[in-house]
């Protein structure tokens, strides 16, 4: 082996700079309780996806199967250079606390064993056994919506495995929130980000500037309160 080789053969090295290689897999369609009116609705994509989008191509081949989604990126990756033994697994596709919870554990334990390149009779022995496995989950996010998060629900992302999640917040004005037909407010991406980072999760905030109806101001002022309001300060930003 020739490390300066290898580096130079390596696609996308920016992809595993930190020595953690990030995989994305999607979940299969399924209604939302959300009614937004910009949201895009495709029969074979999840809801706010489209099926021309690269993760969920690949979704699409593996027929939105979480193992063979998971052990074809971890092959693509250590095909093009990329160390897969730390692995940060990003499962996106609507609501994912709207899921059955019967799913989710099912789809988790999927990944798992796809990273641990055996079959497990249970999360929990997938979980076990992913501690001392070739390619190591160190870090598992879902996105979901505010209004979604609750004391029970955090216990499920706890036992899930679950340490950074998404919220699709889009901008921190009521007004723009009720014209786009969010049915949330600001109250509750208040309300879930402190259950959140009281529970020690990571927290990405979704924004979306120049939404219906909102101005060039709403959007600044919006991103004045996101960084310098106390009862946000996402960790991450999308």
């Amino acid at each position: 082996p020739d490390r300066r080789v290898e580096e130079a053969l390596r696609l996308n090295p920016f992809r595993s700079q930190s020595g953690i290689a990030t995989v994305t897999v999607i979940t299969e369609p399924y209604a939302c309780p959300g009614r937004c009116v910009y949201c895009p609705t495709e029969a074979r994509a999840p809801k706010s996806y489209l099926t021309n989008e690269p993760a969920v191509m690949r979704a699409l081949r593996s027929d939105y199967d979480p193992f063979r989604q998971v052990r074809s990126r971890l092959q693509a990756l250590e095909e093009t250079g990329h160390p897969t033994d730390k692995v940060e697994l990003i499962i996106k596709g609507g609501t994912w606390s709207f899921y059955p919870a019967r799913y989710q554990r099912w789809f988790v334990q999927r990944c798992l064993d796809a990273a641990n390149e055996s079959e497990s009779p249970a999360l929990e022995d997938a979980q076990q056994r992913n501690e001392t496995a070739r390619h190591r989950i160190i870090g598992l996010t879902i996105e979901t919506r505010p209004d979604y998060v609750e004391a029970q629900e955090i216990r499920r992302l706890r036992e899930l495995g679950v340490t950074r999640v998404e919220l699709g917040v889009q901008i921190l004005n009521d007004r723009v929130l009720e014209l786009i037909v969010r049915d949330h407010g600001t109250a509750e991406v208040r309300q879930a980000t402190t259950l959140l980072r009281q529970a020690g999760f990571k927290i990405a905030y979704h924004v979306m500037p120049n939404l219906p109806g909102a101005t060039p101001d709403d959007d600044l002022r919006s991103f004045r309160l996101l960084f310098d309001d106390p009862a946000y300060q996402p960790d991450t930003l999308k």
